[in-house]
């Protein structure tokens, strides 16, 4: 089905409603989504056995992530399980994310389980955007991976922008040369990579109460890029 600003909308103002400023993993997918920003296949289930339906509609390998509205930092409490390759593992994996969440925040509510596709490596990049009080909605772009690490490098612009200001950000990059092919590796999907960027500053203008987004990593491939953990933080306020 087919999502619409209308939903994105819904979603928002649900979340504050609740008093949560912080979406869900998978509220925050779906209004990426909706901005056309690619992300792995993913479904909720509630179960072991859910999970291992929607696994096999997925396709292994899948990647397990708690979701819970008290639990954002997911990898700090032992929340996100890589790689699950068959039924018997996922079985095993699910309870065990289980445990680690009990075991760490055992009052958090927990929705349930993120089954996702898990994708294949490349290179990762960092795309967020902020509602700056100076400048208003911006858009942050950088290396992601080992990279964020050595380099701390990333660019900035107000938003909106347009597909040279996309241009500039990539290319005022340090380790830009990345992109168009090293050591031996193919050039990445600039073009794929600049649409993301552009469709970041669209929800960063479209939706006002939308006061951060990151999207860390975004996997950019030779041919598209995929945006595998997506956060979005709310303007505190009524709904």
């Amino acid at each position: 089905m087919t999502m619409t600003e209308d939903d994105c909308s819904i979603i928002i103002c649900e979340a504050l409603k609740q008093r949560r400023f912080t979406l869900l993993i998978n509220e925050a997918r779906r209004v990426c989504k909706t901005h056309q920003i690619s992300t792995p296949k993913s479904e909720v289930a509630s179960s072991a056995d859910e999970a291992v339906e929607k696994a096999a509609e997925i396709g292994y390998p899948v990647v397990l992530k708690i979701v819970s509205p008290e639990i954002m930092h997911k990898t700090d409490f032992g929340g996100v399980i890589l790689d699950v390759r068959n039924e018997k593992d996922l079985r095993i994996q699910f309870e065990k994310l289980l445990s680690n969440i009990k075991g760490r925040e055992p009052t958090a509510a927990i929705q349930g389980v993120l089954v996702e596709k898990m994708m294949p490596a490349s290179t990762e990049v960092i795309i967020g955007g902020i509602k700056d009080s100076q400048f208003g909605p911006s858009v942050m772009f950088g290396m992601g991976g080992i990279f964020a690490e050595v380099y701390n490098d990333v660019t900035f612009r107000v938003a909106p922008i347009d597909r040279i200001d996309a241009l500039n950000m990539i290319q005022g990059l340090k380790g830009s040369i990345i992109f168009q092919g090293f050591r031996g590796k193919p050039a990445l999907d600039i073009d794929g990579l600049v649409g993301a960027m552009i469709n970041v500053s669209e929800i960063m203008c479209q939706h006002n109460r939308i006061s951060q987004l990151d999207l860390n990593p975004v996997i950019v491939y030779s041919k598209g890029v995929c945006a595998v953990d997506s956060r979005i933080i709310l303007a505190e306020g009524e709904a």
